[in-house]
């Protein structure tokens, strides 16, 4: 009986250890495309400044368009840069806010309580199920 009990709390404390573990793989998934974005938009920044330096180079007729276009593009990748740190940065605080909702819900005393209730009913009903069959037989 005390065995069953014990197997209950242990598979609770294992469900709980699981959503950590969960969590922690979440922050570090997130961790990681955060900085692959921030990569992408670093290499894009550079590719933009070595064209740039290589207008102030060439000194053509056309300079002047191409200057242009350089400017709008880079006004261009500055909006994405910003926009995908934000949409990032909006998208991770969201989800570290929804875990840990989820994991206050699943950790707060009502639900331990709740759990706990629980399995010393199904110990209770177990031990007079166990007694019928000793009075039958």
């Amino acid at each position: 009986m005390a065995e069953m009990l014990t197997d209950l709390l242990q598979n609770i404390y294992k469900r709980i250890a699981q959503l950590g573990q969960a969590i922690q793989e979440l922050k570090t998934s997130l961790d990681g495309l955060n900085l692959n974005i921030e990569e992408k938009i670093s290499n894009l920044t550079a590719k933009l400044e070595e064209f740039s330096n290589e207008i102030n180079v060439t000194q053509t007729k056309h300079i002047d368009v191409v200057k242009e276009i350089g400017a709008g593009t880079t006004t261009e990748l500055k909006l994405i840069q910003e926009g995908l740190g934000l949409d990032a940065l909006k998208n991770l605080i969201k989800k570290l806010e929804d875990f840990s909702k989820l994991s206050e819900s699943v950790l707060n005393q009502e639900t331990v309580n709740l759990l706990l209730s629980e399995a010393i009913d199904s110990v209770k009903s177990l031990k007079e199920s166990i007694k019928e069959e000793e009075v039958v037989e």
